[in-house]
């Protein structure tokens, strides 16, 4: 068994990855941190676009790619995300004998392409200790808007995920939030003993914010990452709302895009394309510096986000001194507390008005900015990484799970 040794598992991002999401962030920078530390040799399983993405983001560290396609070498449609997530998993019995034995796993999602590899490193090295790391809670399909059968699929693969965290991984790491909680009721409920599971922080990278340049405002309100499930439906009768309201109000999209299509066109239609504006990076992907200036250059920040692990944009745009706006979900109160502008749950005109209100009424504005500003100071990645690393390293971290109880039924294999 190798001493001091580390395999991160990221297998989520396909062929491509051109929304960066909080999990691979999340994964960043911690690695780097633990990395910066030299105590610990750390190797990398991931797919082409899992590699690509990380190294635009500025990982060094050694990878190991695993196939996440027959023959493509890029993704053309959506449904291909999960036959890149089936062929991983299956290529990930023959990658993982090309691995040297290592101490620990750490899955960075709770994706079966994730957790087919641990449970074969943890069958071919007993002694390896698996960490679980979980970002959200998949809903029943009954309770999810869009596609159906979708959001069964999504459904049924994070609760095959959560059955064998429950039976086989040393520890589970959850999210601080209503979200963490289901999944700790479902892994408590599945058998998996309570001081397995711990929570965990997201964070932001606090100094490098701090030292971005802030030049004059030239929006009046950046949205962050445009995709369903962040509120890219809610982006039209907003602002058509709001257009009633404050004529020539300014948006600007950027970050990770999925689903945008019929969004664009229909700004095209009705000639918005100066009231809303999207950016895209030439190359396809943005400075950590440019895009931490390309916030303070807004307003506001528009979060319109239905659904949230953590709601990392919401923190960066604190730390940036823009104030927020977003729905009242559970998860931003409990990590944010009052710091942001509260809109009733989905309600367009209501989201509009609060804009609306922001931007006519500096002296509000500024307030919900120093209340930001006071919030994000106390979630830094350094700070956070700490916290990981006592977590990982502390003798009472649980030992392997063969070491310490009886196997459970079907523990050999994977079902």
């Amino acid at each position: 068994m190798a001493t001091n040794s580390l395999l991160w598992i990221l297998n989520g991002c396909g062929m491509e990855a051109g929304s960066i999401t909080g999990g691979p962030v999340r994964f960043h920078e911690i690695s780097r941190r633990w990395q910066a530390r030299g105590e610990l040799g750390l190797h990398l399983m991931t797919t082409a676009g899992g590699a690509g993405m990380l190294r635009r983001m500025g990982c060094t560290l050694p990878m190991t790619r695993v196939p996440a396609a027959l023959f493509a070498n890029r993704e053309w449609f959506r449904l291909q995300r999960f036959w890149s997530y089936c062929i991983s998993a299956f290529a990930s019995r023959f990658v993982v004998r090309r691995l040297p034995p290592v101490n620990t796993v750490i899955t960075v999602s709770d994706y079966f392409c994730d957790v087919v590899p641990a449970c074969l490193m943890r069958r071919r090295h007993p002694g390896c200790r698996w960490i679980a790391w979980i970002h959200h809670r998949e809903l029943p399909p009954s309770e999810r808007p869009g596609n159906r059968l979708v959001n069964h699929i999504t459904w049924r693969m994070q609760e095959w995920s959560l059955r064998r965290i429950a039976a086989r991984a040393d520890a589970a790491w959850l999210y601080d939030t209503e979200a963490g909680d289901q999944v700790r009721e479902r892994l408590l409920a599945l058998g998996m003993a309570p001081e397995r599971i711990r929570t965990m922080r997201c964070g932001i990278n606090l100094d490098d914010i701090r030292r971005a340049p802030a030049g004059e405002p030239d929006i009046d309100a950046v949205m962050i990452g445009v995709r369903p499930n962040k509120g890219l439906h809610d982006i039209l009768p907003v602002w058509e709302e709001l257009q009633r309201l404050r004529p020539g109000t300014t948006l600007r999209l950027m970050g990770g895009m999925s689903g945008e299509g019929p969004l664009l066109q229909e700004i095209a239609r009705r000639g918005w394309q100066k009231l809303i504006e999207v950016f895209k990076p030439p190359q396809g992907f943005l400075p950590q510096d440019e895009y931490y200036a390309m916030i303070k250059r807004a307003r506001l920040l528009f979060a319109p986000s239905h659904e949230e692990g953590w709601g990392m944009a919401v923190a960066e745009a604190m730390a940036a001194g823009v104030p927020v706006v977003a729905y009242d979900l559970p998860v931003y109160r409990r990590i944010y507390g009052a710091a942001f502008e509260a809109v009733p749950c989905f309600d367009t005109r209501h989201f509009a008005a609060a804009l609306q209100s922001l931007l006519d009424d500096p002296a509000r504005a500024a307030r919900f900015r120093d209340a930001g500003l006071r919030q994000a100071a106390a979630l830094d990645w350094n700070t956070l990484a700490e916290e990981d690393w006592e977590a990982l390293t502390s003798p009472h971290t649980v030992l392997p799970q063969h070491l310490v109880q009886h196997q459970r039924p079907g523990h050999a294999g994977i079902q």
